[in-house]
């Protein structure tokens, strides 16, 4: 096992990892993952199913463990992940965007399209039967707005877990370890030789990668003593303001129903509506305003004196953020005010003390409420950035036989939901390993 390459995390991108380094039957491939495992044929319903409340709701499919503040002097609050095989795209919305290829070209990444061919997950549409109350009545009140394809095969979702490693597991040269937790990567001077796990055990390998997000990997990094600079800064994620809308009597609403099946976006904000929030609230949806071309990046993951991480997103620190977000907000209002919403929704909530979108009736009092409202997409980034923590292949500057592959590595967080761009750079980079780069 001393020639072994150690993949710790088992999300979007160790999924990836795993399973494209395996192709090569010479190469010994271990894959560590903290959580629960995810095999065929015993998947739990909730994470089958159209709405994605069901998956969120399972325990041990969530890392609830680490909180984080979104704002300068705000309040920490949970900051929760997918965990287990299949990370986050066990729980996610399944919201398949790509990004704007001119960003990607940018960082240099010539090869990106050529990664996008590669990768084994599906993008399909909803069909026009699923879309609910709220995805219709934003196609009638948006121009902009159109069906948002998701990673489903046959209205089905296809987690990163079933697209990559199921068919990878049938190797012989790949292990797979669930529900073991590593502690720290082991060093010799300035070269990775291994990890160790909670339980004390120790895993040589040959190289390590680091897939376990932009606030596990950047900890672990930190706990194991490395002192490149720069890990654990730079932390990014899209700042969002949530709407909350009680829908009409007798307007219907399939609590069970596919939740996002549409969006919207211009000007760098994306509107995207919730037709339900669940069983919980069966007469509630939510437009969700977003900014997805955020310029803050101040954001950090520390540790604290037990060796946990310390998360401050640190959103709307760019005054041009605050401006940016309040902007689509607006936009938002008056599209709430439009014919094919009202016809469906009977009130809208800014806050959980029943104000209504009236408090919100111009750009000045939105940019006052929004840092006591915003939220953020779970799509923490940036955090290892390449070019000043990993280098173009994803290697940490400074060390050997050590990478990073996930989105901590992104040299700025795209411009779309995290869970494609983060395999497609996972399929690049793997490729690059694979033809020797390194």
């Amino acid at each position: 096992m001393a020639g072994a390459w150690i993949v710790v995390g088992a999300g979007t991108a160790g999924c990836v990892v795993a399973a494209r380094l395996s192709e090569d039957p010479d190469r010994q491939v271990v894959l560590v993952e903290s959580g629960p495992d995810l095999v065929a044929g015993a998947v739990p319903p909730e994470i089958e199913a159209d709405s994605f409340f069901g998956a969120a709701g399972l325990a041990d499919r969530n890392d609830g463990d680490v909180v984080a503040t979104r704002t300068a002097g705000g309040t920490a609050r949970p900051y929760r992940r997918g965990r287990g095989l299949g990370g986050s795209s066990v729980v996610n919305a399944m919201v398949a965007l790509r990004g704007d290829s001119n960003l990607y070209r940018s960082w240099g990444w010539d090869d990106a399209e050529t990664a996008w061919s590669a990768m084994a997950l599906p993008e399909e549409q909803p069909l026009e039967s699923e879309l609910g109350p709220i995805d219709r009545a934003l196609i009638g009140a948006d121009r902009h707005a159109r069906r948002v394809p998701l990673t489903r095969r046959d209205g089905r979702r296809v987690t990163s877990a079933e697209a990559y490693l199921w068919p990878a597991r049938e190797r012989s040269n790949l292990t797979v370890r669930a529900d073991a937790t590593v502690e720290r990567v082991v060093l010799d001077g300035r070269r990775a030789v291994g990890v160790v796990l909670s339980t004390g055990e120790e895993i040589p390998g040959e190289r390590v990668i680091l897939s376990a997000g932009a606030i596990r990997t950047p900890s672990l990094l930190l706990r194991s003593g490395f002192d490149t600079p720069g890990i654990g800064l730079h932390l990014q994620d899209h700042p969002s303001a949530p709407l909350t809308l009680a829908l009409r009597d007798g307007v219907p609403a399939d609590p069970a129903g596919l939740v996002i099946g549409t969006f919207s976006r211009r000007n760098g904000v994306q509107f995207l509506p919730m037709n339900h929030l669940g069983p919980d609230a069966p007469h509630l949806g939510m437009l969700l305003v977003t900014l997805m071309t955020p310029r803050s990046r101040s954001g950090t993951v520390r540790l604290d004196p037990l060796g946990e991480p310390v998360v401050d997103f640190a959103l709307l620190d760019d005054p041009r953020d605050l401006e940016a977000l309040g902007v689509g907000v607006l936009d938002a209002v008056r599209m709430l005010a439009t014919a094919p919403f009202a016809e469906v929704v009977d009130q809208v909530y800014v806050d959980d003390s029943g104000t209504t979108i009236g408090a919100l009736g111009d750009l000045a009092s939105i940019e006052r409420w929004l840092p006591t409202a915003l939220g953020d997409c779970v799509h923490a980034s940036g955090s290892c950035a390449m070019g000043s923590v990993v280098d173009a292949d994803g290697a940490v500057l400074g060390y050997e036989s050590m990478y990073v592959c996930d989105a901590s590595v992104f040299p700025a967080i795209p411009d779309a939901n995290t869970h494609l761009p983060t395999t497609m750079l996972a399929e690049r980079l793997t490729a690059r390993w694979r033809r020797g780069s390194p």
